[in-house]
């Protein structure tokens, strides 16, 4: 708990300013939220907050049309073994105007979500939580975080982004993406125990092709990443810092990344002179 605090208490999001004392954090608007650990009490204001959620906002984050309010309150209760943290004005700290959470799902992974009121989207206010909830992750010993992300939801992208998601697992319904971010710093590694061989693959695409799915048929544990992009400021570890435990912990690294753009290019040349015997031909 101590590097949950050390963080809530520093406000470390890139959009926000120090936060004060009082753990108070001013946003990138100037408006000001108070950022604390949620308890069995904010039960009832979570589902306020999912309840005041536009019908687009609800969707985005439950990936279905509003329930009626019974069933919403039981989607803001979380067990003993859930993290959650809560943000509220100051003027008025009954209110939560944004939750994140995470549910242990494996040995050192947990499934997390995020919820914003609408009316403080934008703002850096989710920025805020992950940085908070990841902290509180590492603290916890989890070694990675899980997100269930629609396609269409653009803004969970663009946050999970600077975290360096992989791929987890095959795209649902070509709309359900499974991403998964480290809790640790870098690119998450492999989960322990795993299906077969650690296959990594390297390709710009969210479904598998033919390929992919022979891998996966085969018995392979595939986990993809869509490489370096200039036009989302999406970098390599490998090739800025010299590490990925990524790519470290495969056993065989498929390349399919664009062979026409020097990012690219670089991170094969990587490989190759990392694990030779690992980089498939």
């Amino acid at each position: 708990m101590r590097g949950l605090w050390s963080l809530l208490l520093g406000c470390r999001g890139p959009y926000s300013a120090p936060m004060t004392a009082s753990g108070e954090c001013q946003l990138a608007d100037g408006r000001v939220v108070v950022l604390r650990q949620a308890g069995p009490g904010d039960v009832r204001a979570i589902a306020g907050l999912y309840l005041e959620l536009s019908a687009e906002s609800f969707y985005r984050r439950f990936n279905s049309e509003r329930p009626a309010p019974a069933l919403v309150a039981q989607l803001a209760s979380f067990g003993s073994g859930a993290a959650c943290l809560v943000a509220a004005a100051p003027s008025d700290p009954g209110r939560v105007v944004a939750e994140a959470r995470y549910v242990p799902i494996a040995p050192g992974t947990a499934e997390l979500a995020l919820t914003v009121a609408d009316s403080y989207q934008g703002a850096g206010l989710g920025h805020l939580l992950l940085d908070a909830l990841v902290e509180r992750a590492r603290a916890g010993g989890l070694a990675r975080l899980r997100a269930v992300v629609l396609l269409a939801n653009t803004p969970m992208l663009r946050l999970l982004q600077s975290y360096g998601w992989v791929l987890a697992a095959p795209t649902e319904d070509f709309s359900v993406a499974f991403l998964e971010i480290s809790a640790a710093g870098g690119m998450p590694g492999w989960p322990a125990g795993g299906p077969g061989r650690r296959v990594l693959v390297e390709r710009r695409s969210w479904f598998d092709d033919q390929q992919v799915a022979a891998l996966r048929a085969a018995g392979n544990d595939v986990r993809q990443c869509t490489g370096p992009r200039r036009d989302t400021g999406r970098a390599c570890p490998l090739v800025t810092s010299g590490y990925c435990r990524l790519a470290a912990e495969a056993d065989l690294i498929v390349n399919l990344l664009p062979g026409d753009e020097p990012d690219c290019t670089a991170v094969l040349a990587a490989h190759r002179h990392r694990w030779p015997h690992r980089v498939a031909e």
